[in-house]
């Protein structure tokens, strides 16, 4: 039999609510998926400098700061060659850092530069339980050294900020918040800090392992994206089909409406 559909029941309240409700979901569910476009595109633009500046050649770290002043996202992610000596005795740590498969204990050491200021070099990671600071069996030679690395900015302090060192004597970390690390560290400490790569002079002694570059990627930005385009597909045709059915009358059921 035929079925006819009978446009009366888009005049029922709960029907018309029931559209208006869809209508508002698959449009919010569109704002979000371009709104994960326009963060992939931020992404992607983020992506092309890094990459354009890490293709660099390294440079002198003084050239670096010369250009760009105290403007730490103009710095990172730049490979920059530092003349100066090891500040052994206010090395801290930072407990329990994962990079990729690596887990252990961040080493990072003040490096006074020439001119008074300091930068704060991460040497890598050590074994969990490793005694210090200094990093027992892990430190640098004490003398002037050229040091090379990739720049970076310092890290959000946490949720919960660390406490104030007891003695005034900064031993451990959670987070790289240069700010918190400038209170407590003798001289002025510059606002990036460097994580110093495989080309590193090594220490007979025993070296730090490197912190492994950070995969460049786009993220998960496309996929969320699609997927809110399909919740605004399904909300959208799982309302029409709704209605079409309340309001589809067969031929051989012609009372149908009134019943509804």
């Amino acid at each position: 039999m035929a079925n006819s559909f009978d446009t009366s029941v888009l005049r029922q309240p709960r029907w018309i609510a029931a559209v208006l409700v869809g209508a508002v979901l698959a449009l919010l569910f569109v704002r979000l998926a371009f709104w994960q476009l326009d963060r992939l595109d931020e992404r992607r633009a983020q992506n092309a400098t890094t990459e354009e500046r890490m293709s660099e050649p390294a440079r002198p770290l003084v050239g670096i700061l010369g250009q760009y002043g105290d403007d730490a996202g103009s710095m990172a992610d730049r490979y920059a060659i530092a003349e100066g000596t090891f500040s052994v005795a206010d090395e801290f740590f930072s407990i329990g850092r994962t990079y990729d498969t690596l887990t252990g204990t961040l080493v990072a050491t003040p490096f006074d530069l020439a001119d008074g200021s300091v930068l704060i070099v991460v040497r890598g990671l050590v074994p969990p339980g490793t005694q210090g600071p200094p990093a027992v069996g892990f430190q640098p030679a004490d003398r002037s050294m050229t040091i090379e690395g990739v720049l970076r900015e310092g890290e959000s302090p946490s949720a919960i900020s660390d406490p104030e060192p007891v003695d005034g004597h900064l031993e451990s970390v959670s987070r790289l918040d240069l700010t918190f690390i400038d209170r407590w560290v003798g001289g002025d400490v510059l606002p990036v800090m460097m994580y110093l790569g495989e080309t590193t002079v090594r220490n007979p002694a025993g070296t730090p392992e490197p912190i492994p570059q950070a995969e460049i990627s786009e993220g998960p930005h496309l996929g969320y994206a699609v997927q809110w385009f399909a919740f605004a597909l399904i909300v959208a045709v799982g309302v029409a089909v709704l209605v079409y059915r309340a309001g589809t009358v067969s031929e051989s059921d012609p009372d149908r409406t009134s019943r509804q």
